[in-house]
């Protein structure tokens, strides 16, 4: 367990240092004032590019510390099974989460939502490798790869390792609001890397999920403060049935998931 939270403050240490020192650069660089600049009124006039470079190089740092100590051991064992069907409904399982997630989300609109005035990730090349690249491929090896695996070997019981691994997945995003979708989307790919041993499942999953997000953000125009509703021209009757609709290609893709994998 204390391997577990170990990574996990390592996460979250390395992730604020490198948005702190890119923040520390831009004004160095600029000739701004370092602590005006750090302030609360002075955040605000950072360059969302800043911010996505500064999320961009955590990860790689982390990627690379992980690797190079070994936290996340990797083989090549189960990507040369080649493991086409799970890809294929790994993606699948992915897109069908979106929607139902979005429905979770409005309804919890009573949560905090942090990430005011980062509307500006989507649409460029750097949001694009920060949300859809990097973050899928580090959180992976760092919550799946590290993380169940420290606790797995605390206590050797799947179902507990996931619902701890989700927890400290949702937490470590530290924004409320994306809580909830964190949590079932972290329970869902701990599910899928006991099942494989490996982290790539759930790098697709991952992935797919980010980059459909940023796709949808960046193509609908003031989407964050639209319902899903408000996407079917205000029709609560045709959201619904969207929801229920992603359910029917959510679930049988799930048990056809399920039926695919096979541990390690």
């Amino acid at each position: 367990m204390k391997r577990a939270l170990y990574y996990t403050l390592l996460f979250l240490l390395v992730s604020m240092v490198t948005a702190l020192a890119t923040s520390i650069i831009y004004a160095i660089v600029t000739g701004g004032n370092i602590m005006h600049t750090l302030g609360a009124d002075g955040t605000q006039g950072i360059p969302v590019e800043v911010t996505l470079v500064g999320s961009i190089t955590g990860n790689i740092i982390l990627f690379a510390i992980f690797m190079w100590r070994r936290y996340c051991p990797v083989s090549r064992h189960y990507v040369r099974t080649k493991p086409w069907k799970v890809a294929v409904w790994c993606t699948i399982v992915s897109l069908g989460t979106i929607i139902p997630s979005l429905w979770i989300e409005e309804h919890l609109s009573f949560l905090p939502d942090l990430t005011n005035g980062m509307q500006g990730m989507f649409g460029n090349t750097l949001g694009y490798l920060a949300i859809a690249v990097c973050a899928p491929i580090c959180e992976e090896v760092v919550f799946r790869g590290a993380v169940i695996r420290a606790l797995m070997n605390w206590k050797p019981n799947w179902k507990l390792a996931v619902v701890i691994s989700a927890l400290l997945f949702c937490i470590a995003h530290m924004n409320p609001a994306q809580m909830p979708h964190a949590f079932l989307l972290g329970l869902l790919l701990g599910w899928v890397f006991v099942r494989t041993g490996s982290v790539v499942p759930g790098i697709i999953i991952h992935g797919v999920n980010n980059l459909t997000v940023y796709i949808i953000a960046s193509s609908v125009p003031g989407i964050e403060d639209m319902s899903l509703a408000d996407l079917y021209g205000g029709s609560e009757t045709k959201a619904l049935l969207s929801v229920l609709f992603s359910l029917l290609i959510l679930l049988p893709a799930l048990f056809q998931l399920h039926l695919n994998m096979k541990r390690e």
